[in-house]
């Protein structure tokens, strides 16, 4: 996600999707009564026998009505009333008139109120959108090439060499292994892929976790044929690194879930609606976890707990409906929490 303005003062975003993903996001995102500004195609009869049909592109603002994201075809639809647009004499004012947003498309959206929420789920997708931040480590036992991934682009920033040389390999193993942690450290990435064919990948995993320094990501380990730019077109070809994107997201949300598990069994922790409500406004909560089925389903209340939060200073914690565990917050009600301490 490309977040080019989010003005709380005038409750508008403007934002650029680029992945599918992002628009599952948006889809959450937008609500009934906002108004968006987008393009759309519309097609013009002919006005006599034999001229063809004209296909122009309007400029409109509607106002919304409903939102229907297809993830099998990519395509987030909204449709709603038409309040302005151009060219003006093609746009009949109060007509019912639906905008595709598409990736790569600039979307402008303007609500009664921009959620804190909200803003912290498209920060989110920003950083995270498929790859950013991602380093691909792609070796064997001759040669690392380390490269920054992202949608469009690869960018190498090292290719370092083992130097093997026969039986002095495995006392060269490790240097080799350390002037590729050096480099890695160098760059500091969000996330690490290590990857290639052979043991040498998994060996490099584990020197890795040994060495690793506080706040350093987990790596992620996948097989390829090839190493280099062809091992990395061969990650993206398989949709492997797409695939990692939800792996690591699935692993953070499994983590505030534990946690979250772990203080209930300490009596540090409620669940339930009233009862983590309860809990925000006399400042005892600290970890507000809320389902993402829950947030749809019961969207006024679940804000309003979500609002209580913010104002009180509270992580929030939203869980992707995506997540299989997603369904253990839901059985509990859908919200949750941790506690500074326990309630009497």
């Amino acid at each position: 996600m490309k977040i080019i303005k989010i003005d709380k003062r005038t409750n508008e975003m403007t934002l650029i999707p680029e992945t599918i993903e992002d628009l599952w996001h948006l889809e959450k995102i937008i609500e009934p009564k906002d108004k968006i500004a987008g393009k759309t195609d519309r097609k013009i009869k002919a006005e006599k026998d034999g001229e063809k049909v004209q296909r122009i592109t309007l400029f409109v603002e509607i106002e919304v009505e409903e939102i229907k994201f297809s993830e099998f075809i990519g395509n987030l639809k909204v449709g709603g009333i038409i309040l302005s647009g151009k060219p003006e004499e093609y746009i009949q004012l109060k007509s019912h008139q639906s905008i595709d947003i598409e990736i790569g498309e600039k979307i402008r959206i303007f609500k009664k109120e921009i959620k804190q929420w909200q803003i912290d789920r498209l920060k989110k997708a920003e950083t995270e959108s498929t790859n950013a931040g991602l380093l691909a480590i792609l070796l064997d036992d001759e040669e690392a090439s380390l490269f920054f991934v992202s949608q469009f682009t690869l960018n190498k920033k090292a290719t370092i060499k083992s130097n093997k040389s026969g039986k002095r390999y495995a006392e060269e193993k490790n240097d080799y292994f350390e002037r590729i942690m050096e480099k890695l450290i160098q760059l500091n990435p969000k996330k690490i892929l290590i990857a290639g064919p052979g043991f040498t990948k998994e060996n490099f995993k584990k020197h890795y976790e040994e060495k690793k320094q506080k706040g350093q990501p987990t790596a992620i380990v996948e097989t390829t044929n090839e190493i280099g730019e062809t091992g990395v077109k061969e990650l993206v070809s398989q949709g492997k690194l797409a695939s990692l994107e939800k792996q690591l997201q699935l692993t953070q949300e499994a983590k505030v879930i534990e946690e979250f598990l772990f203080m209930l069994a300490k009596g540090k922790a409620e669940y339930g609606a009233q009862k983590v409500n309860e809990a925000i406004l006399i400042g005892a909560a600290q970890k507000v976890i809320i389902s993402e089925t829950r947030l749809m389903q019961e969207r006024k209340e679940t804000e309003e707990i979500m609002t209580n939060a913010e104002k009180f200073g509270c992580e929030i914690h939203l869980i992707s409906s995506k997540n299989p565990q997603e369904k253990q917050i839901h059985g509990m009600g859908g919200v949750v929490c941790t506690l500074r301490y326990k309630i009497e």
